[in-house]
Order: C-alpha cells, then structure tokens, then sequence
C-alpha cells in the first residue's frame, strides 16, 4: 500500500541571506503559489532572512519553521548541520553566527586570490555584494564566475575550481559537528544531519553525533533515490531520530532534483516533525 504523502512541507531552502537566489519574500512567495504550507528557512550560518520570510508568510497564511544550516568541518570533508525551531534571538547564536560569518568572508577573499593567480579575476562586488548580517559563499564565486564566462554553471565551477581538491579551493574554519549540535541544542532546536551521504563517515560515525544531542536525519532528500531515502528512513528509525526531508532549494534549475517542493515527505514523518519542534 503506497503510504500517504504530504507534498506541502519542505523543510530545506536557502534565500539571498546566504547562497539562495530568492529573496525571503520571493521564496515564501513561490511556497505559496506551490501548495507548500510547510516551510523551513535553512541559510547557511546566519538567520537574516527570517523575519523577512515571516513577514511573507504570515501574508500568504503558510508557515516558516525558525531554522538554519550550521557548516561544520571534520576529516575529511564536511557535516551540515540543520537546526530547527530555533530562538533567532539566543545571544549565544548570534554571537557565534557572526564569527562563522566572518570566516566565510574571509575565506572568499583567500579563494578569489587563488583564481587570480590561476588568470582568472572576479570583481571585489562579489565579497561585498551580502549585507553584514548575510553570509557568503563558494555559490557566490561561481555565480560571478558565470557572470564573467569562466564557466557556464555552478556544478562547472565547483568541478573545476572551488569544490575540495580543487585550485581554488580554500579549508574552513568552522564548528565541529558536536560544537554545532549542541549549539542548535542551547538555542531550543531540533539538531539534524543534513543529506547523510555527503559525509563519508555515515553511518559509522553517527552515534557520537547521536552523543552530542542529534535528534533527526535527512531522509527525504532532493538528489536522493527512492533507494537511498529508504535505507535513511531504517537508519533513522533503528537510531530515534527524527526523520525530515526537503529540497535543498537554492533558485530554478540549480541542480537536478532541487526544485522547491518536488521532495515527498511521507504524512506520519511531517507529523513527527511537529511533534518534536513542538515539545522542544
């Protein structure tokens, strides 16, 4: 029996508050017009966009969950971090937010250095181009990359140039993936792994994280097979965890299988969602 689904949450997006393409407003703006009634603001270290996207929302009669993606760095590669249903407000957050904040931007600086020695140069607008409470990212490169014909899309730079192993590519310094949950944890949020097969540990590396206060795992993710996603939801529910999912949304035609709302979250795990941003 096919189980019943609820197309109208997604629970991944980004906005021009971090490496989105959508304003706030735009993006709840294209929720609404997509039946989605369900929707998490997730931009990279920052929440800049959320009372924009509230305001939006409270127009269109949709609700916004209060969340976030916190990048963290482990050897190798990286672990993303969603936090749900977290207090923007939370001195700590902002505080820690900004210093992620500025890391990023510094990074950036380091990473258009390294494409000017390999004869590429981009405009200093591309540093400059988010606001201070906004948070940059390797997508801005790319963009201003396409923007000059370096490349033709974002997959082509990170392939090329900005993704790990690659000539510009700069290290982080960021949270390690305790640090970070235990961060969203303080701030009253649901702490989740975002797409679990990004991280070359999974799932052996999972009870520490488990350890640390994770509560939930991407299963429903947008590049996911129908596969994959249920060898994530047998992960999720032997471990606990919350099983959440969404689209990883960053604009039209970013990546195959990114769409806002294209991602089928199963009614009984949306409901679970509830239920645990709601206990806290």
């Amino acid at each position: 029996m096919r189980p019943s689904i609820a197309p109208k949450a997604d629970l991944h997006a980004h906005t021009t508050a971090s490496d989105g393409l959508l304003t706030p407003a735009e993006l709840v703006d294209l929720a609404g017009r997509r039946g989605i009634s369900l929707l998490a603001v997730t931009d990279h270290d920052t929440t800049a966009g959320l009372a924009e996207a509230n305001a939006a929302a409270a127009e269109r009669g949709l609700r916004v969950v209060q969340s976030i993606e916190l990048t963290t760095t482990v050897e190798p590669g990286e672990v993303h971090v969603l936090g749900y249903a977290i207090n923007p407000a939370s001195d700590e957050l902002q505080s820690t937010l900004a210093q992620l904040r500025a890391s990023r931007a510094q990074r950036a600086a380091r990473m258009l250095v390294r494409l000017r020695e390999l004869g590429i140069e981009l405009p200093e607008e591309t540093l400059t181009a988010v606001g201070p409470d906004e948070a940059i990212g390797r997508p801005h490169i790319a963009r201003a990359m396409i923007a000059r014909g370096v490349v033709a899309t974002v997959d082509e730079a990170f392939q090329r140039y900005l993704g790990r192993g690659r000539p510009a590519y700069i290290p982080r310094d960021a949270l390690d993936p305790p640090a970070a949950i235990q961060l969203i944890r303080r701030a009253g949020g649901l702490a989740t792994l975002a797409h679990p097969f990004s991280w070359p540990a999974f799932p052996e590396g999972l009870p520490g994280l488990i350890e640390a206060g994770l509560g939930g795992l991407e299963v429903y993710y947008g590049e996911y097979s129908p596969e994959q996603r249920a060898e994530l939801a047998a992960v999720a529910a032997a471990q606990g965890l919350v099983a959440t999912g969404g689209s990883d949304y960053h604009g039209p035609n970013y990546k195959e299988g990114r769409e806002l709302g294209t991602v089928d979250i199963p009614e009984a795990a949306v409901e679970r969602f509830l239920a645990a941003i709601a206990a806290g």
